[in-house]
């Protein structure tokens, strides 16, 4: 499985050496697939599933989260989960700090609530408003790790990248729903629709 791993990298990475070809990835999404997936090793049943990044050709593959961690050094994942757990249990525990900073760089929480979940992260005696806030915010973080938010990622970068070699197309719109997700975790039926109607129109696959 491990061999599998490293051929499949290697074919999407600039090097042909495993050892500097694992250094070119970056760790970019995390989600929990409704249904049961194969891992670009082989392994199945699998999960939890990470989104990582070719940091110079821009390639992007999914890999499960304990080959990620495992083999190519990529823990960011597992906090994620972690997290994921925890709050599924009782939503009024909190996500580790980390986890925190993951959701405000994809800006998928606010400046106040990047802040007020920093200020209260160990505080066990909540008011119930604050509380509420808590929870709040622990719920995008759930709908974010989402297969169907996932799924409407993968698809505006699957638009993003084939526009790359066809600059005709105005990604103006293309542009406008990725802000839209990330600051939503989402896209309404609307958007998701207008999506997939541009994919079918291009042909993009």
């Amino acid at each position: 499985m491990h061999f599998k791993l490293t051929d499949e990298i290697i074919k999407l990475s600039e090097s042909d050496l495993w050892n500097s070809a694992k250094m070119e990835w970056n760790f970019e999404y995390a989600y929990q697939s409704e249904d049961l997936q194969t891992c670009l090793c082989g392994h199945y049943p699998i999960k939890n599933i990470c989104v990582i990044e070719n940091t110079i050709n821009k390639n992007s593959t999914e890999v499960g989260n304990c080959c990620v961690n495992k083999f190519l050094g990529i823990e960011e994942g597992n906090k994620i989960f972690v997290s994921i757990k925890r709050l599924k249990i009782d939503p009024e525990k909190s996500m580790s700090p980390e986890v925190l900073d993951y959701l405000f760089r994809k800006k998928v929480i606010t400046d106040f609530e990047n802040k007020f979940y920093s200020d209260t992260i160990r505080k066990r005696k909540m008011s119930s408003k604050q509380l509420e806030i808590r929870k709040r915010i622990n719920k995008k973080l759930i709908t974010f790790t989402s297969y169907e938010s996932n799924s409407s990622l993968s698809r505006i970068n699957l638009v993003l990248k084939w526009s790359e070699q066809n600059e005709s197309f105005d990604r103006t719109f293309i542009n406008s729903l990725k802000k839209s997700f990330e600051r939503n975790g989402k896209l309404s039926d609307k958007q998701s629709t207008a999506l997939e109607n541009i994919i079918k129109k291009w042909g993009i696959e």
